[in-house]
Protein backbone atom coordinates (compact mmCIF):
# COMPACT_ATOMS: atom_id res chain seq x y z
CA UNK A 1 0.00 0.00 0.00
CA UNK A 2 1.62 3.23 -1.15
CA UNK A 3 1.68 6.51 0.65
CA UNK A 4 -1.10 8.09 -1.44
CA UNK A 5 -3.55 5.34 -0.53
CA UNK A 6 -2.64 5.58 3.15
CA UNK A 7 -3.16 9.36 3.03
CA UNK A 8 -6.56 8.95 1.38
CA UNK A 9 -7.64 6.42 4.04
CA UNK A 10 -6.44 8.69 6.85
CA UNK A 11 -8.32 11.68 5.42
CA UNK A 12 -11.47 9.61 4.99
CA UNK A 13 -11.31 8.39 8.59
CA UNK A 14 -10.73 11.95 9.82
CA UNK A 15 -13.76 13.18 7.85
CA UNK A 16 -15.96 10.49 9.37
CA UNK A 17 -14.67 10.47 12.94
CA UNK A 18 -14.03 14.21 13.34
CA UNK A 19 -17.69 15.33 13.40
CA UNK A 20 -18.52 12.50 15.80
CA UNK A 21 -15.93 13.79 18.25
CA UNK A 22 -17.44 17.26 18.06
CA UNK A 23 -20.86 15.79 18.94
CA UNK A 24 -19.61 14.12 22.12
CA UNK A 25 -21.01 15.84 25.23
CA UNK A 26 -18.48 17.81 27.20
CA UNK A 27 -18.13 17.45 31.01
CA UNK A 28 -20.11 20.69 31.33
CA UNK A 29 -22.90 19.29 29.13
CA UNK A 30 -23.10 16.17 31.28
CA UNK A 31 -23.16 18.25 34.47
CA UNK A 32 -26.02 20.40 33.14
CA UNK A 33 -28.00 17.32 32.18
CA UNK A 34 -27.55 15.91 35.70
CA UNK A 35 -28.79 19.20 37.21
CA UNK A 36 -31.84 19.36 34.95
CA UNK A 37 -32.72 15.69 35.36
CA UNK A 38 -32.55 16.08 39.14
CA UNK A 39 -34.74 19.19 38.93
CA UNK A 40 -37.37 17.31 36.91
CA UNK A 41 -37.30 14.52 39.48
CA UNK A 42 -38.08 17.18 42.10
CA UNK A 43 -41.17 18.23 40.12
CA UNK A 44 -39.68 21.30 38.46
CA UNK A 45 -40.02 22.40 34.85
CA UNK A 46 -36.73 23.42 33.22
CA UNK A 47 -36.34 25.49 30.06
CA UNK A 48 -33.68 27.73 28.58
CA UNK A 49 -34.61 31.40 28.22
CA UNK A 50 -33.01 34.43 26.58
CA UNK A 51 -33.75 37.45 28.78
CA UNK A 52 -32.65 41.05 29.03
CA UNK A 53 -29.76 41.33 31.45
CA UNK A 54 -31.45 42.87 34.51
CA UNK A 55 -28.22 44.27 35.91
CA UNK A 56 -25.67 44.81 33.14
CA UNK A 57 -22.32 46.42 33.83
CA UNK A 58 -21.90 49.89 32.33
CA UNK A 59 -19.35 48.57 29.84
CA UNK A 60 -22.01 46.15 28.54
CA UNK A 61 -24.57 48.92 28.10
CA UNK A 62 -22.49 51.18 25.87
CA UNK A 63 -20.06 50.19 23.13
CA UNK A 64 -16.61 51.72 22.82
CA UNK A 65 -18.06 53.96 20.12
CA UNK A 66 -20.81 55.24 22.42
CA UNK A 67 -23.62 53.17 20.91
CA UNK A 68 -26.27 51.89 23.30
CA UNK A 69 -26.48 48.12 23.66
CA UNK A 70 -29.20 45.84 24.97
CA UNK A 71 -27.28 43.08 26.75
CA UNK A 72 -29.00 39.73 27.15
CA UNK A 73 -28.41 36.57 29.14
CA UNK A 74 -29.15 32.94 28.35
CA UNK A 75 -30.30 31.37 31.59
CA UNK A 76 -32.14 28.28 32.78
CA UNK A 77 -35.67 28.81 34.06
CA UNK A 78 -36.49 26.43 36.92
CA UNK A 79 -40.22 26.59 37.66
CA UNK A 80 -42.59 24.98 40.14
CA UNK A 81 -46.20 25.07 38.85
CA UNK A 82 -48.73 26.83 41.06
CA UNK A 83 -51.66 24.39 40.55
CA UNK A 84 -54.49 26.68 41.58
CA UNK A 85 -57.51 24.97 43.16
CA UNK A 86 -60.94 25.19 41.53
CA UNK A 87 -61.95 27.92 44.00
CA UNK A 88 -59.17 30.26 42.88
CA UNK A 89 -58.72 32.14 39.60
CA UNK A 90 -55.59 33.11 37.70
CA UNK A 91 -56.50 36.81 37.96
CA UNK A 92 -56.24 36.57 41.75
CA UNK A 93 -52.63 35.38 41.72
CA UNK A 94 -50.23 38.33 42.04
CA UNK A 95 -47.71 38.62 39.21
CA UNK A 96 -44.39 39.88 40.58
CA UNK A 97 -40.73 39.74 39.65
CA UNK A 98 -37.51 40.59 41.46
CA UNK A 99 -34.00 40.77 40.03
CA UNK A 100 -30.60 40.52 41.67
CA UNK A 101 -28.42 43.63 41.44
CA UNK A 102 -24.93 44.57 42.54
CA UNK A 103 -25.23 46.09 45.99
CA UNK A 104 -22.60 48.75 45.36
CA UNK A 105 -24.65 50.09 42.44
CA UNK A 106 -27.68 50.95 44.54
CA UNK A 107 -28.56 54.62 44.27
CA UNK A 108 -31.72 56.58 45.10
CA UNK A 109 -33.60 55.06 42.17
CA UNK A 110 -32.53 51.53 43.06
CA UNK A 111 -33.51 52.14 46.69
CA UNK A 112 -37.00 53.18 45.55
CA UNK A 113 -37.34 50.15 43.27
CA UNK A 114 -36.27 47.85 46.09
CA UNK A 115 -39.40 48.86 48.08
CA UNK A 116 -37.83 47.54 51.28
CA UNK A 117 -36.36 44.32 49.86
CA UNK A 118 -33.10 42.99 51.24
CA UNK A 119 -29.94 44.58 49.74
CA UNK A 120 -29.00 43.16 46.36
CA UNK A 121 -32.58 42.83 45.09
CA UNK A 122 -35.14 45.10 43.47
CA UNK A 123 -38.57 44.76 41.94
CA UNK A 124 -38.81 44.74 38.15
CA UNK A 125 -42.55 43.99 38.43
CA UNK A 126 -44.10 44.81 41.83
CA UNK A 127 -47.45 43.05 41.42
CA UNK A 128 -47.91 42.10 45.08
CA UNK A 129 -49.00 44.10 48.12
CA UNK A 130 -46.02 46.32 48.95
CA UNK A 131 -46.60 46.23 52.67
CA UNK A 132 -43.96 45.53 55.28
CA UNK A 133 -45.17 42.04 56.17
CA UNK A 134 -45.34 40.79 52.57
CA UNK A 135 -42.07 42.38 51.44
CA UNK A 136 -40.33 41.20 54.61
CA UNK A 137 -41.41 37.61 54.10
CA UNK A 138 -40.28 37.71 50.47
CA UNK A 139 -36.93 39.13 51.57
CA UNK A 140 -36.42 36.21 53.95
CA UNK A 141 -37.05 33.79 51.09
CA UNK A 142 -34.68 35.64 48.74
CA UNK A 143 -31.88 35.08 51.26
CA UNK A 144 -32.08 31.40 50.30
CA UNK A 145 -31.45 31.98 46.58
CA UNK A 146 -28.33 30.13 45.36
CA UNK A 147 -25.31 31.69 43.72
CA UNK A 148 -25.97 32.43 40.07
CA UNK A 149 -29.61 33.44 40.58
CA UNK A 150 -30.54 36.25 38.16
CA UNK A 151 -34.27 36.68 38.67
CA UNK A 152 -37.19 35.21 40.64
CA UNK A 153 -40.87 35.49 39.78
CA UNK A 154 -44.32 34.46 40.89
CA UNK A 155 -47.55 34.42 38.87
CA UNK A 156 -50.59 32.29 38.06
CA UNK A 157 -48.42 29.76 36.22
CA UNK A 158 -46.05 29.15 39.09
CA UNK A 159 -42.91 30.35 40.82
CA UNK A 160 -39.73 30.45 38.78
CA UNK A 161 -36.05 31.06 39.31
CA UNK A 162 -33.70 32.12 36.50
CA UNK A 163 -30.33 30.53 37.14
CA UNK A 164 -26.86 30.45 35.59
CA UNK A 165 -26.61 26.81 36.74
CA UNK A 166 -23.58 27.09 38.98
CA UNK A 167 -23.04 24.31 41.46
CA UNK A 168 -24.11 20.70 41.85
CA UNK A 169 -27.36 18.85 42.52
CA UNK A 170 -27.40 20.10 46.11
CA UNK A 171 -28.04 23.57 44.67
CA UNK A 172 -30.98 22.15 42.73
CA UNK A 173 -32.35 20.83 46.02
CA UNK A 174 -32.02 24.33 47.47
CA UNK A 175 -33.88 25.75 44.48
CA UNK A 176 -36.67 23.17 44.79
CA UNK A 177 -37.09 23.94 48.50
CA UNK A 178 -37.07 27.68 47.83
CA UNK A 179 -39.62 27.40 45.02
CA UNK A 180 -41.85 25.24 47.22
CA UNK A 181 -41.76 27.96 49.89
CA UNK A 182 -42.42 30.64 47.28
CA UNK A 183 -45.33 28.61 45.94
CA UNK A 184 -46.87 28.50 49.42
CA UNK A 185 -46.28 32.27 49.69
CA UNK A 186 -47.93 32.86 46.29
CA UNK A 187 -50.92 30.65 47.11
CA UNK A 188 -51.45 32.46 50.41
CA UNK A 189 -51.47 35.83 48.64
CA UNK A 190 -53.85 34.42 46.03
CA UNK A 191 -56.27 33.20 48.71
CA UNK A 192 -56.07 36.63 50.39
CA UNK A 193 -56.93 38.29 47.06
CA UNK A 194 -59.84 35.89 46.57
CA UNK A 195 -61.24 36.71 50.03
CA UNK A 196 -60.94 40.45 49.39
CA UNK A 197 -62.69 40.03 46.04
CA UNK A 198 -65.53 38.11 47.70
CA UNK A 199 -65.89 40.81 50.38
CA UNK A 200 -66.11 43.52 47.74
CA UNK A 201 -68.84 41.60 45.94
CA UNK A 202 -70.79 41.22 49.19
CA UNK A 203 -70.51 44.96 49.90
CA UNK A 204 -71.71 46.01 46.45
CA UNK A 205 -75.32 47.26 46.46
CA UNK A 206 -77.92 45.01 44.83
CA UNK A 207 -79.30 47.05 41.91
CA UNK A 208 -81.67 44.38 40.66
Amino acid sequence: MNGIVIAIIAITIALVVGPLLWLRPTPRDRQLERLRAHARNRGLNVAMRLIDDPDPHFSDRVSSGGKLRHPTLTVAHYQMPLHLSSTLHARQAPAWEVVRVRENDRDAIEAELSAGLRPGWRFSKPGLPLIEDVVGRLSELLARAPRGTVKIEGNAEGCGLYWLERGDVSEVDRIAELLEALRAFELELTRDAAREEALRRDEEPDLS
